[in-house]
């Protein structure tokens, strides 16, 4: 099986340098590049077609949402795996409604971010316990007069094992418009935007077979 080929943007070169290092170590990793700006980031991005680019939000000129605006618009097929020290909710939703497929603080550890890439190159979501807290935190301030009903509850602990509506409705055998329905009335009690909220928030709050930090 071929490499999983990552570009880096990071604009801190003796932190660049670690995760170049922490990549070739890995047999089923290939680091193809490095990028220290927004601007080179897309234009790597476009001239190499990494699977996987490792994206701090933080970055000089254009910054890593814009980079990853400009990546969703030319519908780049790259994955996007965010590693940052923006910690907070406004960083992490705007960076997940842009397509991240992952989220991971820049104080993780090496073998989070090794899992994190696998998982993102095998087409899952991964986002650290720290960042799925802040659903938690946000959903338990602002929603504690909400529950959720049995389906509902059945329905989130579903979505947090990463799967789809259709693959949900099958499961349950009941309606596809039925599961859309469920996840929109849990969107408005939890507070929550879109599918990867609402599994982060999954992941934090269950006990259950859902691995923390994937989706």
């Amino acid at each position: 099986m071929s490499p999983i080929r990552i570009l880096i943007a990071e604009d801190h070169a003796m932190l660049a340098d670690a995760l170049q290092m922490l990549l070739s170590s890995q047999t089923d990793m290939h680091c193809v590049g490095v990028a220290p700006s927004g601007q080179e980031a897309v234009e790597l991005a476009a001239h190499l077609q990494p699977d996987i680019l490792l994206l701090d939000l933080g970055m000089p000129g254009l910054d890593g949402l814009g980079v990853m605006r400009e990546l969703q618009a030319a519908k780049s097929a790259t994955r996007t795996l965010v590693v940052t020290a923006r910690m907070d909710s406004g960083s992490v939703r705007a960076a997940l409604a842009l397509g991240a497929a992952g989220y991971l603080p820049k104080n993780e550890s090496g073998s989070e971010l090794l899992l994190a890439i696998r998982r993102v190159a095998k087409g899952r979501r991964y986002i650290s316990a720290d960042i799925a807290s802040l659903f938690v935190d946000d959903a338990e301030s602002q929603n504690t007069e909400h529950k959720l009903t049995s389906s509902e509850t059945t329905i989130l602990q579903l979505v947090g094992d990463g799967l789809t509506s259709k693959e949900i409705s099958l499961k349950l055998n009941i309606s596809e418009g039925t599961v859309r329905k469920h996840r929109e009335n849990l969107r408005n009690k939890l507070g929550i935007r879109n599918s990867a909220e609402m599994a982060a928030y999954a992941i934090r709050t269950q006990s259950g077979t859902t691995t923390p930090g994937e989706l």
